[in-house]
């Protein structure tokens, strides 16, 4: 942990935020610290605290982080936030919604230094650690693909935004998802432009086009689950790929994302085949993974896109197959 940082938390340990007491440091993430907290009947619950600008990162805690890009007109601009801002917007997009796949917001306040929101404690490791121990049951990832399907059919909700490892926290009564995403509208000034702006919170190697699409972040992190390595693993250029091995279209829209900004979608490009990678793997579970990145091998062996699975319940429905085809993990 860096001195700033290590100074900031230990300074917070022992204080009150609303009835409960900041006992340990458990979690951290891009924009928030996490704590157990107690009251006085030693009830545990987790209180996230924005960070301080300044602080920097607890070396005990592997996150990737989320970021922060303004749309203007058709164009992407990586962005400074405010955490508090960030805490505000999660808050507001979480408090509503009552399911047991998604924490519970209990409480908040966002009053200068004492702004935090307070949530039932998760006993459990995060869907990070999960995958790194071993192999993940077919029926988790069901699970998780129908928990997904239920929040996405919400009005009030309608897309979580920010689905990653980091915010999925595996526990005894399943899998629970934290800290949402946002694509919505900048405050709206008095200036026309003002009205054109879109605000994007999110982990562009879940959701590379910059779009609130779970289906295709679920997707990636399926792909990752099987292959134990991302497939998009950072921000990539068109000419560091071969363009002779991917199709026409798919060159075309990499190229269209480029033009406007984004270069997190360009990592698809370098895409195999997973039983070229994994030897042993069967088709069935090549096409699994194939379809649920939206890509395919064309006639002529090329990288091509592929429309994909088009429901959670479709998805779902496939990963119930593998089961029945006798392949329990991934």
């Amino acid at each position: 942990m860096s001195t700033m940082s290590n100074q900031y938390v230990n300074d917070l340990i022992g204080t009150q935020f609303g009835d409960f007491t900041l006992q340990e440091l458990v979690g951290e993430g891009t924009f928030s610290h996490v704590f157990r907290a107690v009251d006085r009947q030693k009830n545990d619950k987790a209180v996230k605290v924005p960070r301080p600008f300044s602080s920097g990162r607890d070396e005990r805690f592997e996150f990737l982080p989320t970021q922060v890009f303004i749309k203007r007109g058709q164009r992407f601009t990586p962005q400074e936030a405010s955490p508090v801002h960030i805490l505000r917007i999660q808050v507001a997009r979480t408090k509503a919604v009552i399911d047991q796949g998604m924490v519970r917001i209990e409480d908040y306040s966002f009053d200068g230094e004492t702004s935090h929101c307070r949530m039932p404690f998760l006993s459990g490791r995060t869907f990070r650690d999960y995958m790194r121990s071993g192999p993940v049951p077919i029926t988790v990832l069901r699970n998780l693909t129908l928990t997904l399907s239920r929040l996405n059919h919400m009005d009030n909700f309608g897309y979580h935004g920010d689905v990653k490892p980091e915010n999925m926290i595996v526990t005894n009564n399943g899998v629970i998802l934290v800290d949402c995403g946002y694509f919505g509208n900048v405050n709206v000034g008095e200036r026309l432009d003002d009205a054109q702006k879109t605000l994007i919170v999110t982990t562009p190697r879940y959701y590379p086009r910059l779009l609130p699409d779970d289906l295709l972040a679920f997707g990636l992190i399926l792909w990752e689950t099987a292959m134990r390595t991302p497939l998009i693993e950072s921000v990539a250029y068109s000419g560091d790929y071969d363009s002779d091995t991917v199709s026409d279209r798919l060159n075309d829209i990499v190229a269209e994302e480029e033009a406007i900004g984004n270069f997190n979608f360009t990592g698809v490009m370098g895409a195999e085949k997973p039983s070229a990678v994994r030897e042993g793997l069967p088709p069935i579970i090549d096409n699994l993974l194939l379809k649920a990145v939206r890509l395919k091998f064309n006639d002529s062996n090329l990288l091509d896109i592929d429309e994909g699975f088009a429901s959670f319940e479709e998805l779902a429905d496939e990963l119930r197959k593998l089961s029945q085809a006798g392949i329990h993990y991934l």
